[in-house]
């Protein structure tokens, strides 16, 4: 299974950023690769939604069930789609007045072995920039309120991790273990 785990501290406060996650429609404008967002149930604590990612090789839709805590994460399952397992979730942390950390921890493995070799290192690097995605969103939002000030971000943080589907323990990636 492979694992991706990006961070970023971003001047907006909690409340700014889960609203920029739960806009799932929107990915679309700003994901990139992103080529359809689409709710297919929406309640106070939960979002199923589908999302179409065109990259590369890789041009497929997954459902996922997102179990929602407003202003502090977004826990992701998955419903259906050519993965074995997709699961993750984002964590939104106050830092500060008016900032907060955000981190996005994502585990996949694709049910097909050879498409697996194909394409997680695609899906890798597609997961790896949602949070480089969802910051330059913040900024542009926090852009507007300010007048196009730069709004004091930090840019994000992170490692991306992968696990030998064997579980042989050698961890390849960056020698992290992929827990």
């Amino acid at each position: 299974m492979r694992e991706v785990t990006r961070s970023a501290l971003v001047a907006l406060p909690p409340s700014e950023l889960y609203a920029l996650i739960t806009d799932i429609e929107r990915y679309p404008e700003f994901v990139p690769g992103c080529t359809v967002a689409r709710i297919e149930s929406r309640g106070e604590r939960e979002v199923v939604a589908t999302l179409g990612i065109r990259r590369g090789g890789l041009d497929t839709e997954f459902t996922t069930r997102n179990t929602l805590d407003p202003d502090r994460s977004v826990a992701m399952r998955l419903e259906r789609g050519p993965f074995k397992a997709l699961e993750g979730i984002w964590s939104l942390r106050p830092v500060g007045e008016s900032g907060c950390e955000v981190s996005l921890r994502l585990r996949f493995e694709f049910a097909n072995r050879f498409t697996g070799m194909m394409f997680s290192p695609m899906f890798e690097q597609t997961a790896a920039s949602l949070v480089d995605a969802f910051v330059a969103r913040a900024r542009e939002v926090a852009a507007r309120r300010s007048e196009g000030a730069d709004a004091g971000f930090a840019g994000p943080v992170g490692r991306s991790e992968r696990a030998d589907a064997e579980g042989d323990g050698d961890g390849g990636g960056d020698g992290g273990g992929g827990d």
